[in-house]
């Protein structure tokens, strides 16, 4: 059985008996796979004592605001929050009589993240978001002392130690550019660790794009149409685009009719389940197939529907929120896909032979 730590910050004795220790009791009856450990503490410094403690590890955090019983003028749960948020990885819900009071620079509400007023929260259903997040395995991958925390030491001792001297005597690039590549190193390597024979479909893209300026690979909304960014990255890097190459993304009812009322795989024609199976697995060499994921449509990237645009008047609508940069394709999808495009542009192709003609002269 797997243990789900989870620190438990509310000044109420009462509220922490009556409504988490209850559930929580009533949780670890019923769950077989998880047990919750709960840590229960009341005051702010205590809480913020426990979390920068390096002996505790947390799988999630349930934090009140109020922490002086003051009748809901006291918000020192911020802090407790802010800390979390600023040097640790697991997930926060924030359950308080006075959800009004969460500094609005912390409160950005996602998966890991959340704010309940208390009298209308389900604390089971709380107890089962901290069970779904800690079976993803991030908690493992991020959390103190997690996964990604031992490769790096690894790849410290292992690689980096035995290379170094490379960028220690390295006279041509500063302190930032040498930082800058010895990142991109550490993170390949731990790449290499890697298992890829069973990629996520959300793998292959980054939401929302992390680099500042337009790039290689992000993907825009323009006209009400969804376009991948095809330039060249060495252009972007050396600043020679003058104008941006787009490819259209068609949605998967261009292709196969009715798919968009289709609920389930047993409702599929065995012709269309065909189709969409060699979309999928880009058996077209003119098409190339982009994934669903959370707020993006599965679509293919039409290599025959091209489009070329000035780079200032994209970058303007860009600005003005007219054009929608909303995510990009990630390594290696991108190098896939530069490689496919690259491919059937370059295709030379042959005469064909009349087979009939072929087939007489093998029997002579």
């Amino acid at each position: 059985m797997e243990e789900l730590r989870i620190l438990i910050v509310e000044d109420d004795k009462d509220i922490y008996n009556d409504v988490y220790k209850r559930n929580i009791d009533l949780f670890n009856l019923e769950n077989n796979n998880y047990n919750i450990v709960s840590i229960w503490i009341q005051h702010k410094e205590d809480a913020i004592s426990a979390i920068k403690n390096p002996e505790y590890i947390f799988d999630g955090a349930i934090v009140d605001l109020d922490l002086m019983g003051s009748g809901g003028t006291d918000t020192s749960g911020n802090e407790v929050v802010k800390e979390i948020k600023e040097n640790l990885r697991f997930p926060i819900f924030v359950i308080t009589g006075t959800p009004h009071h969460i500094s609005p620079e912390l409160n950005a509400p996602s998966s890991l993240f959340n704010v309940f007023e208390r009298d209308e929260v389900d604390v089971i259903d709380t107890l089962n978001k901290f069970k779904a997040i800690k079976a993803t395995g991030i908690l493992n991958l991020l959390n103190r002392n997690g996964k990604i925390d031992s490769l790096i030491q690894n790849i410290f001792w292992n690689h980096l130690s035995t290379s170094l001297e490379n960028w220690v005597l390295d006279n041509k690039r500063n302190s930032a550019e040498k930082e800058d590549s010895l990142l991109r190193y550490t993170i390949l390597h731990m790449l290499e660790y890697l298992d890829e024979s069973k990629v996520h479909p959300s793998e292959f893209y980054i939401t929302r794009p992390v680099k500042e300026n337009l790039s290689t690979g992000d993907l825009i909304t323009l006209n009400g149409n969804r376009y991948v960014v095809l330039t060249p990255a060495c252009d972007f890097a050396q600043n020679r685009v003058s104008k941006v190459f787009l490819l259209r993304i068609k949605d998967i009812s261009e292709e196969i009719s009715d798919i968009d009322e289709i609920k389930n795989i047993e409702e599929l024609s065995n012709s269309k389940k065909t189709k969409l199976e060699r979309i999928i697995q880009n058996n077209s060499s003119y098409f190339h197939f982009i994934p669903r994921h959370k707020g993006i449509n599965a679509g293919i990237i039409d290599f025959q529907n091209k489009l070329s645009m000035p780079i200032e008047e994209l970058e303007a609508k860009i600005k003005s929120l007219e054009v929608d940069r909303f995510a990009t394709i990630s390594m290696p999808f991108l190098k896939d896909l530069i490689a496919r495009y690259s491919s059937y542009y370059a295709r030379q192709g042959s005469p064909d032979f009349d087979s009939d003609e072929i087939i007489k002269s093998l029997l002579l």
